[in-house]
């Protein structure tokens, strides 16, 4: 998706980019001691380096999925809530400023402020999509708006762990059905194919009194998959703590 969305979309206005250096500067640009030390952030160069990616990802979020402040102000969890998300905002607001400033703009501002890129989208009879994990609501938006343009077939495998996206896609007006792999037409809302998902997972569960034994019975198995044929280096052994070896 990240791909696809740095070619199909353009800022709303006539503006550029800014780099990743020159987004962290800004940043901390934007901010005065006051509000970062109310963050627990410090300005020096270096601590801010460390701390900006943080916070660059919490604006992205709430932006693409079209959470204001406001909407967490409601959802207040404690007495401090509120004070920070005014310092959060605030900074955010000076950030902004300071991009028109220069004439450039973020990917934070993106989903409120661009327009599809169709010589782009023109170019393609179709454009299919192989959907894994999760699409934000900005990004659902923009695919459907793409689907105004230029056919989008999104290829997905529906299952339990995955029904709040599917539900997102019922609300533009497709229902599909669940454990299943699905072709379907964003922009016509028309299911193309689906197969039901019948992928037997063949497992056992092993339980031990003491860590120890998992590497004993991890050996038994190993051996067994090699005397039935099964290449070693095909073998993959999985850890829960990478320090137990």
């Amino acid at each position: 998706m990240d791909e696809f969305e740095s070619r199909a979309v353009l800022p709303a206005e006539e503006a550029f980019f800014v780099d990743p250096l020159q987004r962290i500067m800004l940043l901390r640009e934007a901010a005065s001691s006051e509000l970062l030390g109310a963050l627990k952030i410090r300005k020096e160069l270096a601590h801010f380096f460390g701390r900006s990616d943080a916070l660059f990802k919490f604006y992205e979020e709430l932006s693409a999925e079209g959470v204001s402040f406001d909407d967490l102000r409601q959802a207040d969890a404690y007495a401090e809530f509120d004070t920070h998300l005014d310092i959060l905002e605030a900074l955010l607001q000076g950030y902004h400023s300071l991009l028109k400033k220069h004439g450039m703009t973020d990917k934070v501002f993106l989903p409120t402020s661009y327009r599809l890129n169709k010589g782009f989208l023109q170019n393609y009879t179709k454009i299919e999509i192989f959907l894994e994990g999760y699409l934000s609501r900005y990004e659902l938006t923009l695919l459907a708006e793409a689907a105004t343009v230029t056919p989008v077939i999104l290829h997905y495998q529906t299952s339990r762990f995955n029904q709040k996206m599917q539900q997102r896609f019922e609300e533009l007006g497709i229902a599909l059905p669940n454990d299943s792999e699905v072709s379907f037409d964003l922009g016509a809302k028309r299911i193309l194919k689906a197969v039901p998902a019948t992928r037997p997972v063949n497992a056992a569960v092993i339980a031990s009194k003491e860590r120890i034994e998992q590497v004993s019975l991890a050996l038994e198995a190993i051996e067994k998959m090699v005397r039935e044929g099964i290449a070693p280096e095909h073998i993959a052994l999985v850890l829960p703590d990478e320090l137990f070896k």
